[in-house]
């Protein structure tokens, strides 16, 4: 709908309005009115903020506030044609009375075909009105003027003509109006995109003038919410004091990074602060961070994906998901393939840092020569071959998130002595650099060796031992949980057989696969379900036996767990059972020995103690 209104004093101009629009195809709305009837009929229509109209009647219009008044301007030859006509029927003192927008503001007398004419353009009705009276008064025979002059012409029985504007006039003053309405809407839609950009930029801008704020978008008052309005510019002036550069500044409880830019409008210096949340600079950072290196840097594995019918293992589990509410170091202890990585992924889907990177290290085969450039990263020039533009370590690449380091018991001593300071310090420093770089990071390590005899060989560092040893789990091997073997293998089975039919196996197979140690653990599980889901029938023992690597276990849980033990020769049973519960305690807690042993903490305490059940 336009938002174009044309006012017309007399019934004859707003016809000539309508003829145009009509034959134009516009939508313009055409109503009668003059004076205070077309100021009161325009209020009642906020919605056209573009007034047309002429004389006085736009100039009554002009007082209305924010509404733009479009004038018809009466054309010389249209006030000629009016006047030969007058001349023409024998008048010889003439006066030309109009409103000074109708035409040119000059006073002028001429003569005209011995014809005496006057021109008094005014610029209020009482103007008219009186300069009508006294050119009657000095013997003016005929006036010829706008509707203000005509009504008094006629109210003292003075020979008059009104001034009519043609159709070349209304259709020039439609057209202006039609193209301020263009403007209007393209300026409009500029802005309404100007600020949808700026309020949709992480920055928060404010623009002042003479230290009063013109101009803000929606992020800057939500950084700023809890200042009021009237003191935005001395919250943020206070930190700007010579120079405009960024500085990171505290405004309330929120950091921000804080910049100025001078700008020089209307004559004016308006003062524009740009400022963002440091966190949400950081935030920037970390996907800055993980775009530059995909790999490793998520973690895939929750603690819904382990499968696992064992109840220690169950036990386990949820013990570690307390874990994972904490920042503390964690040391994963577990035999090779038992899903120490899966478990460290876990800690951190579950924790405050599942937003952020998870970046594994296999400490066993990272070359000794780059472990150190790996973990800590370089700078240009650092040492022959460094890459042009130096390279993030590791250990920046974690920043925000969890560093798992996977077989810590391989890391070489003089490595362990740099990790041990970047774990204390939470800093780092890259290789030909001197600058150092804050960390926050979650330290999760897992081993597959006794780190304790490590530290007693020397071969460990007995501060970092304890450095990382703060949270302890252990997992079991496969044949602690012999419960889980076949479900497991069963559902592997279906992943690789793409579900297409059931595992199915003769008594004998299945009693090689459930007596079999798994010394691979589950990764060794997974590789033979795999291959047995190339089989299109009955698994054997002919197939089965061949893919097995380890000779079948014929001895109990508890043996198997002896075999482990190095213990001296020459002990009673009572001896040979105390020093198996000292060994089992240095690796697991009380809690764990006893459910996997299934006895009391009362009875393990008996045991250790060499207290003999009453009976």
């Amino acid at each position: 709908m336009s938002s174009i209104l044309l006012l017309a004093p007399f019934e004859e101009m707003a016809q000539k309005a309508k003829d145009i629009i009509r034959q134009r195809g516009l939508d313009i709305d055409v109503s009668v009115a003059s004076n205070e009837e077309a100021v009161t009929m325009a209020g009642e229509r906020p919605d056209k903020t573009i007034l047309i109209s002429r004389g006085g009647t736009a100039n009554d219009l002009k007082l209305i506030p924010e509404r733009t008044v479009v004038e018809i301007n009466t054309t010389f030859s249209e006030i000629l044609g009016e006047l030969e006509r007058v001349v023409f029927a024998g008048y010889t003192n003439i006066g030309i009375v109009t409103n000074d927008n109708i035409i040119d503001n000059v006073v002028q007398d001429f003569t005209f075909q011995k014809t005496c004419i006057r021109i008094r353009p005014c610029a209020t009705h009482i103007e008219i009105r009186n300069m009508v009276k006294k050119l009657c008064q000095e013997g003016v025979q005929f006036i010829i003027g706008c509707h203000q002059a005509v009504l008094e012409a006629a109210s003292l029985n003075v020979a008059h003509a009104y001034i009519h504007s043609g159709k070349i006039a209304i259709e020039r003053a439609i057209d202006e109006a039609l193209r301020i309405e263009s403007m209007r809407g393209l300026t409009k839609f500029q802005m309404e995109r100007l600020q949808a950009v700026i309020d949709n930029t992480r920055e928060g801008i404010i623009i002042f003038e003479k230290k009063q704020p013109v101009f803000f978008n929606a992020i800057a008052h939500d950084i700023l919410f809890g200042e009021s309005k009237r003191h935005w510019y001395a919250a943020l002036a206070a930190h700007i004091k010579s120079d405009n550069n960024d500085k990171i500044v505290q405004i309330g409880n929120t950091r921000i990074l804080l910049k100025r830019i001078l700008l020089k409008l209307n004559n004016n210096i308006n003062e524009v602060f740009v400022f963002q949340k440091a966190s949400d600079i950081e935030n920037q950072e970390r996907k800055i961070r993980l775009s530059s290196r995909q790999k490793g840097l998520y973690a895939k594995t929750r603690f819904s994906d382990i499968f696992t019918c064992s109840p220690n293992m169950k036990a386990l589990l949820h013990r570690a998901e307390k874990f994972a509410k904490t920042d503390s170091n964690v040391l994963i202890y577990g035999p090779t393939g038992s899903g120490k990585e899966g478990l460290a992924q876990s800690i951190h889907n579950a924790s405050s840092r599942a937003n952020y990177p998870f970046v594994s290290v296999n400490c066993a085969s990272l070359p000794v020569d780059l472990i150190e450039s790996e973990l800590f990263g370089y700078v240009d020039g650092a040492f022959t071959g460094a890459r042009k533009s130096g390279k993030p370590g590791l250990f920046e690449m974690a920043h925000k998130g969890t560093i798992f380091l996977d077989e810590i018991g391989d890391l070489p001593l003089d490595m362990q002595g740099r990790l041990l300071r970047v774990l204390q310090e939470k800093e780092v420093m890259r290789i030909g650099d001197d600058k150092i770089i804050p960390l926050d990071i979650r330290v999760i390590c897992a081993t597959n060796r006794n780190l304790r005899q490590f530290v007693k060989e020397e071969k460990f560092r007995q501060d970092l031992y304890y450095r990382i040893n703060v949270l302890r789990v252990t997992l079991p091997g496969l044949r602690d949980r012999k419960e889980d073997i076949w479900p497991l293998l069963e559902l592997y089975y279906a992943h690789f057989k793409k579900h297409d039919g059931d595992l199915s196996v003769t008594k004998k197979a299945k009693d090689i696969l459930m007596r079999y140690t798994w010394p691979g653990n589950i990764r060794e599980l997974k590789n033979v379900a795999e291959v047995l889901a190339f089989e299109d029938q009955v698994i054997t023992e002919e197939m089965v036996s061949p893919l097995l690597e380890d000779d079948i276990d014929t001895v109990s849980d508890q043996g198997d767990l002896q075999d482990q033990l190095i213990l001296p020769a020459g002990l009673s049973f009572k001896e040979y059972e105390k020093s198996i519960l000292q060994e089992l305690l240095s690796h697991k807690s009380q809690t764990e020995v006893c459910n996997q042993l299934g006895i009391s903490r009362v009875t393990l305490w008996r045991k250790l103690n060499g207290v003999s059940e009453k009976k």
